[in-house]
């Protein structure tokens, strides 16, 4: 495991400290760009947000034998579109293979939307266009290129923002996120209590503590400090709409966090400290798979965030992201079923023969309880929460976040109950198994339920 760790960190930090911020006032550069139509961005706004764009060096690029229009009016233009949720229109597909089509004239045009022009070339050198809002809601704003055979150049800077009527502070933050901050400073809170709880009760029971118990403290540790570190970033953002330095303790834990918590899962899957002091070759590569998807997952999920939205392919790269993620979190449930899969073998062996197959039971339940809370939270976190953020109302797109993180919480306290240091916990290895004629015998309805 140190052995990806370290090269882990070492490109982590040259790519956070390399790659160009962004945040709520970015900066976007298109370079020879021929699609038809993209998303730029994304933001809640309530009544009185700021929205700006600044526009430099803007250059199409024109095929041989273009012929520009006779008027002079070239179909090209920025669309700001509102809508109540967060589900953005995958329009990079859609438009960028059809012809004869304008995604901001004619039929193709968006609902309650605002056409920002650019037929005019004495703008394209230097252009400004800013409006207050006054319609809450979510705002995507697209770029659109009606022009055949043709490619853009620009460099754009987008501002975006809400004012508070009371007190006149400008948030950054989109209005479905204002309140993110305070919760990540809360649910941090949680979990130091959580993890207090947690070494209180291992110190009562320091001599049934294994190894695997530091490493389920470890993850909790981490947990918080990612926390920590995403609440700052959520306020500078908040306050300046730029994330600075934050943004580099914040990546290097939550992604050394994601990493160890995947290889958490498979020791405690294989039965490592509790049933085998040993991996088996299969184990190892399952853990190894693991760990090096993870790795190029954080990667290039750091990279993704620096990003910004309207660069191609974006939106592409992140929902590939998403699923590889999902594919990871399928994998690591392997090792659970192939130890359900043994217990269940070992059981139905000890009873045959008259042995006590109770503790054989017990291991076999719990190992299924397992596996029923990853499913549960690999489902919750993975997919319902992705569901969430894209369609709730823009001022509740906060309680995505907030329930992920809950369900961390949970997710770390059952398992700690579960696997937590006892004498009798039914994950350890008993010498004693051959021995336990004394225990009563399950029933047969047991065995048939398992």
């Amino acid at each position: 495991m140190v052995r990806v760790i370290k090269p882990f960190i070492s490109v982590l930090l040259v790519l956070t400290f390399c790659i160009s911020s962004w945040a709520l006032v970015q900066n976007l550069e298109i370079e020879d760009d021929d699609r038809t139509a993209f998303h730029i961005d994304s933001f809640g706004y309530e009544s009185g947000g700021h929205f700006q764009i600044e526009l430099t060096d803007f250059t199409l690029m024109v095929a041989h034998g273009y012929e520009p229009p006779k008027d002079s009016k070239y179909k090209i233009a920025f669309v700001l579109q509102r809508s109540d949720s967060d589900a953005v229109l995958r329009i990079e597909d859609a438009m960028n293979h059809r012809e004869n089509t304008c995604f901001h004239q004619g039929k193709e045009a968006l609902p309650d939307h605002w056409v920002i022009s650019l037929a005019d070339r004495h703008d394209w050198k230097h252009f400004s266009f800013s409006k207050t809002v006054e319609a809450p809601g979510f705002y995507h704003l697209y770029f659109s290129n009606c022009e055949p055979n043709t490619q853009v150049t620009f460099n754009m800077r987008l501002t975006e923002y809400n004012v508070d009527p009371a007190t006149g502070r400008v948030n950054y933050l989109s209005a479905g996120e204002a309140s993110l901050p305070t919760w990540f400073f809360v649910i941090c809170a949680m979990f130091v209590v959580e993890i207090a709880l947690w070494s209180v009760y291992m110190r009562k029971h320091r001599s049934d503590v294994r190894t695997i118990h530091y490493l389920m403290t470890a993850v909790v540790g981490l947990k918080i400090l990612s926390l920590f570190f995403e609440a700052f970033r959520y306020h500078t953002l908040q306050t300046s709409g730029t994330h600075d330095a934050w943004s580099i303790f914040y990546y290097i834990f939550t992604s050394l966090k994601g990493m160890l918590m995947f290889a958490v899962i498979v020791l405690i899957g294989t039965g490592w400290s509790y049933l085998k002091p040993f991996l088996t070759d299969r184990d190892k590569q399952v853990m190894l798979a693991v760990m090096v998807v993870q790795m190029m997952v954080n990667i290039a999920m750091v990279i993704l965030d620096e990003t910004a939205p309207g660069s191609a392919g974006f939106l592409t790269w992140r929902d590939m992201l998403h699923l590889l993620d999902i594919i990871c979190c399928c994998v690591i449930l392997l090792p659970i079923v192939w130890s359900i899969k043994h217990l269940r073998e070992a059981a139905n062996e000890d009873s045959k023969d008259g042995r006590g197959a109770s503790r054989s039971i017990d291991r076999l339940k719990s190992f299924r309880t397992f596996y029923l809370v990853v499913v549960c939270y690999i489902y919750f976190t993975r997919i319902v929460v992705f569901l969430l953020s894209a369609t709730l109302p823009f001022e509740l797109t906060w309680l995505s976040t907030v329930f992920s993180e809950l369900a961390n919480l949970i997710f770390y306290a059952i398992t700690g109950y579960l696997f937590r240091p006892k004498a009798q916990n039914p994950y350890f290895a008993i010498a004693q198994d051959d021995d336990d004629d004394g225990l009563p015998e399950p029933s047969q309805a047991e065995m048939a339920e398992l």
